[in-house]
């Protein structure tokens, strides 16, 4: 299979032990607080996405990566958006090598497909990180703006609990958005059965 010449946009970028990949700029959501509204540009990697990347695209940005810990999905959009891409990837990338794997996520693939993902993930992926980033729904819905309504707050709950039924690690994060309570989304977090990050905000 021929593959296609790489795009200007970076699709893998090292951040200290690990490598990132950017796989789609398409999100469920439409955070106030997500950085790429502001520009697409992250330690001096350009994210914006002419089109979305094939398998051979991605793989030939990863190349052969050495000096990291872990390969995560992450990139300025959802990458469960892709979730068959993504699937691909990770079995190649657990074929090739014992990395870990990680998907930062916003938690909403299950409300997308209809269906719950997770099985889809089992025996590939090693860690989700979901934003919670909020106590409660009138609260995410102001601050993610998901087109689920109410049952988006609900659905990032639901996928929590999902996930950390089969995947051996899950943890909440939440921006920490000035006025939103990091100790009620950490309490929210622990009744959930996941540990709790709090992600830095940044208003400039």
């Amino acid at each position: 299979m021929t593959i296609l010449p790489l795009q200007a946009a970076t699709l893998a970028y090292k951040i200290r032990n690990s490598l990132y990949l950017n796989i789609t700029n398409r999100c469920s959501n439409i955070c106030i607080f997500c950085p790429k509204f502001k520009e697409y540009n992250l330690y001096g990697n350009d994210l914006l996405l002419k089109s979305e990347p094939s398998f051979e695209e991605v793989m030939s940005a990863i190349g052969e990566p050495v000096g990291i810990d872990e390969i995560v999905f992450c990139g300025f959009g959802e990458s469960l958006l892709r979730l068959d891409l993504l699937v691909h990837i990770a079995k190649e990338l657990k074929r090739r090598y014992n990395y870990r794997i990680r998907i930062n996520t916003d938690g909403q693939a299950n409300l997308v497909y209809g269906r719950n993902i997770i099985p889809d993930l089992v025996g590939l992926v090693d860690c989700i990180s979901v934003s919670l980033n909020a106590p409660d729904a009138a609260t995410y819905t102001r601050l993610c703006n998901t087109p689920f309504g109410a049952d988006g707050f609900t659905g990032v709950c639901d996928f929590i609990r999902a996930a950390k039924q089969e995947i051996p690690y899950v943890i909440a994060t939440a921006v920490n958005v000035p006025g939103v309570d990091m100790d009620k989304c950490r309490l929210l977090a622990e009744s959930l059965g996941v540990s709790f990050r709090v992600r830095g905000f940044t208003s400039e």
